[in-house]
This record gives C-alpha cells, sequence and structure tokens, in this order.
C-alpha cells in the first residue's frame, strides 16, 4: 500500500524484538563485537549513554569482511511473533499502512521479512546501513539525529499526513521516543517499564493477534 493514499491511521512497528521474538540486532553485536557489546548494552538500556554513541561504536568494532554473509547466517532461524500477517490483513482492510522502524541493520530486517513473505506488505522500512569499503563497519543513517541513529520521531513526522492517528509498537528503549508521539501505543518487555516511569499510557500485548483484537474494539472510537 502506497503512504500516499488518503487514510486514517498508520502503524509504525519496531523490528527487533517486536517482530522478531529475539532481540536479532543485539544478538549479532554481542555475537560479533562480545567485549563492547556486553559493556556498551547495559549502558544504553539504564540510559547512561545514547543509543547514536553506543549502537555505533559497537558496530563501527565489527571488520566488513563478515558483512553481510554471517549477519544474515546468524538470523536465518531467528522465529517472529505469531499473528503478523492476519494482523496486516487487518491492517490492508482498513487502508492502514505499515511501517517498519528499526534501530537495528536493514539487511537484517529484509532477510527475515522476505524469508517469511512479509517483505512487499510493509509500507516502508526505515532502518541502519552500514559502508563496508573500509576495514570495519560504517554507520551510515539519513534518519540520525539526537540519541538515535534511526531518530523514529523524525521518521512519523515525515510519514503522517495531517489528522491521522499514530499507532506504535515496540519493546524497549528505542522505541520510548517514538511513543511519546503516538496516539496509540502497543508495548511489551522493557517498553512498558519505561512508559510507566514517564506516565505514558500504552496496551500491553503478547503477540499480534492481541494487537489485531485490540484495534478491532477501539475502531469505531478511532475511525479506522
Amino acid at each position: 500500500m502506497s503512504t500516499g493514499e488518503k487514510r486514517s491511521a498508520i502503524v509504525f512497528c519496531d523490528f527487533d524484538g517486536t517482530i522478531t521474538s529475539v532481540e536479532t540486532f543485539v544478538g549479532v553485536l554481542k555475537h560479533f563485537s562480545p567485549v563492547l557489546a556486553n559493556e556498551i548494552i547495559p549502558k544504553i538500556l539504564a540510559k547512561e549513554i545514547p543509543l547514536r554513541q553506543g549502537v555505533r561504536q559497537i558496530l563501527e568494532s565489527i571488520p566488513s569482511s563478515i558483512y553481510p554473509q554471517q549477519f544474515l547466517e546468524f538470523v536465518q532461524d531467528k522465529p517472529i511473533r505469531l499473528g503478523l500477517s492476519k494482523l496486516l490483513d487487518y491492517l490492508d482492510s482498513k487502508q492502514i499502512p505499515f511501517v517498519v522502524v528499526s534501530g537495528g541493520l536493514r539487511c537484517l530486517v529484509e532477510s527475515v521479512l522476505k524469508r517469511e513473505n512479509l517483505f512487499e506488505r510493509c509500507a516502508k522500512i526505515y532502518a541502519i546501513d552500514v559502508d563496508t569499503t573500509n576495514e570495519h563497519l560504517k554507520v551510515v543513517s539519513p534518519w540520525e539525529s539526537g540519541s538515535e541513529l534511526v531518530a523514529k520521531v523524525d521518521v512519523i513526522q515525515s510519514e503522517c499526513q495531517r489528522n491521522e492517528k499514530v499507532i506504535m509498537i515496540g519493546d524497549s528503549i528505542t522505541d520510548l521516543n517514538a511513543s511519546k508521539h503516538a496516539d496509540i501505543v502497543f508495548a511489551r518487555d522493557k517498553l512498558c517499564n519505561y512508559l510507566k516511569e514517564e506516565n505514558i499510557e500504552f496496551i500491553e500485548w503478547t503477540d499480534f493477534e492481541d494487537i489485531k483484537t485490540k484495534l478491532q474494539s477501539i475502531e469505531e472510537r478511532f475511525l479506522f
């Protein structure tokens, strides 16, 4: 579906730990740069250092020679959460675009979605790219801003049209800022705690069937 069509709402969905049932990107960082990742990731989660700084430092310590093949092999068997295809069926019936906004690597996002035959069903995908021309990876992200390598709020503001509802689906600190700019937030795992700390309302979810059911129950109120 084109995001240029008139629509009542738009969904922005995180990828790692949200679409996937495990943290694929964090897993890649820990696997290919274990010392730095184990030092820096806890500091990111504790808000001691910004995402932008920490993720860049870890990624740019990884040799270019292993990218992308070894990365793709690592995520080949990583499962996705149940019900995404059915949620997309529902969103399509309401002409609501599904936009993936990931703070992780584009190659991993696209590989998993293509494996599940879901790539073409996403209106757009925003994620990190890398330059492999030098000895180590170099982060390339046109949406880098503030504390994030992919500034999800900037993406939301770029994609949104007048008067449409913003629906955010996420699981961790990478989705906190975006959640502050959403009309409806579906949160799980660590994101629930961050939102509670900031008194932001959210709907807790387990799988995408939960989200579809909840959207169906509130669609009249939100004029989907």
